[in-house]
């Protein structure tokens, strides 16, 4: 990072300039020195809405400070640095396109308790100093939100990616805590930025999950008469209940505006430390491997969706002999928000011990499939024609740059169940 004024040099030139009509941007050079040159991207906001997240809140979470500024009408900016390449419309379409995920998902998730900071606020449209409105903590209970000397199971729920609890504790502070777990752990790093920023903690032997782990929030009891409806039992049963229809909503929105905005080497979801961790509160490495090599799994399977009913069985007899398979329909929480292309890539080109394939005229047409292939062809090549590439045939297709020597097992001969037996004593040999 540049430690020079974005607005001042011994040069300065607006290089480009471009307006959407709520987020005009200005791209502007400054040279310093004959070799010392910087260019700082300059926005200025003019729209905001009565009540939410606002544009300046955006703005602040994707780096940008507000600042005076020669370069805008009104001589206030938010500005931040970026390359001489910078491409103005398209990060004007990414940014508004940005800006309605991150409204969507503020709507969803304060359904469930949950809001998002607004560091900036409206100052700036007034001509006041940002006095914007930090997330309003949940006030957890104290400890850790699971050993009490009391504790009742209340409610259950889940949509397609998680499963929610809500129990009762008294620790002895009295109170709920929200407990989520995801279907089909592990999830992607995506998912646990998002847990992050909403603050979640984690607790790794749930015992309303089995004692597996999970992530939780808790919500103090609060008396405010003497009635039990002067309370807030039905603020912390109300937000419970919107988790089923709304929490992934949310998770689902704040991911898509991060993807929007990445390409221009912006985040603003949180990125931990040291090994990113699932939100089990374990290490995020995927499935355990029993190859020797350290592969995330054992096999990879590759097939078009008219042999889906064949893959999943072959998936579902691996995982149940105890080896890590990766079948997409078992990880649809790693898969979500994942950039896909680089993903599978990384699936079927390094972090697999085989690739099955699925192979049949369908196979070779799709354009997913044919990533795929190509993926697992590399690491052939790399490999100099070690075995690999595992290819079942499901009709007389061949399949494109593998030679015609590797061994295939004709799916109408062995059925899958055979097949599935035949890969069970391959992965153990």
């Amino acid at each position: 990072m540049i430690n020079r004024d974005r607005h001042s040099a011994l040069k300065t030139e607006i290089t480009k300039n471009f307006s959407s009509g709520k987020l005009p941007l200005v791209l502007v050079k400054l040279q310093w020195s004959k070799n010392e040159i910087g260019y700082s991207l300059h926005a200025a906001p003019n729209t905001y809405t009565s009540a939410g997240f606002q544009i300046t809140d955006f703005l602040s979470y994707l780096g940008f400070s507000r600042e005076r500024c020669a370069f805008v009408p009104g001589g206030e900016c938010y500005s931040r640095w970026v390359e001489e390449d910078f491409d103005l419309e398209k990060f004007s379409a990414a940014f508004g396109g940005a800006f309605g995920k991150m409204e969507l998902a503020e709507r969803h998730l304060n359904t469930c308790g949950f809001s998002l900071d607004q560091p900036e606020g409206w100052g700036y449209f007034y001509g006041k100093p940002s006095e914007g409105r930090r997330r309003s903590q949940r006030q957890h209970i104290s400890g850790d939100g699971h050993t009490s000397q009391k504790s009742q199971l209340l409610k259950k729920s889940e949509d397609d990616y998680f499963q929610f609890l809500m129990s009762w504790i008294e620790s002895p502070q009295k109170g709920w805590t929200f407990h989520y777990r995801p279907k089909h752990p592990p999830i992607s790093e995506e998912i646990v930025s998002v847990m992050d920023l909403l603050g979640f903690k984690e607790f790794n032997e749930c015992p309303w999950f089995d004692f597996e782990a999970c992530s939780w929030l808790s919500i103090p009891y609060e008396q405010r008469g003497d009635s039990i409806f002067d309370g807030n039992a039905e603020v912390a049963h109300r937000w419970f209940d919107a988790n089923a229809q709304n929490f992934s909503a949310g998770v689902e929105n704040l991911i898509a505006a991060q993807a929007l905005v990445a390409p221009f080497d912006m985040r603003f979801l949180p990125i931990r430390a040291a090994s990113v961790r699932q939100a089990t509160g374990k290490p995020t490495t995927g499935a355990v491997s029993s190859d020797p090599k350290g592969y995330e799994y054992d096999v990879a399977l590759s097939f078009a969706g008219t042999e889906r009913h064949y893959a999943e069985t072959l998936a579902s007899s691996i995982r149940d002999h105890g080896f890590s398979v990766f079948y997409d329909s078992f990880y649809p929480e790693q898969l979500w928000g994942k950039d896909l292309v680089v993903f599978f890539d990384e699936i079927y080109q390094r972090k697999s011990r085989y690739c099955v394939m699925f192979v049949s005229s369908e196979y070779c047409d799709r354009m997913w499939t044919n990533h795929e292939r190509r993926s697992a062809q590399a690491r052939l090549l790399k490999e100099k024609g070690k075995e690999y590439i595992l290819p079942i045939k499901v009709d007389d297709a061949e399949l494109p740059g593998t030679p015609p020597t590797i061994g295939y097992l004709p799916l109408a001969q062995y059925g899958i169940e055979k097949i599935a037996d035949i890969l069970v004593k391959k992965l153990s040999a």
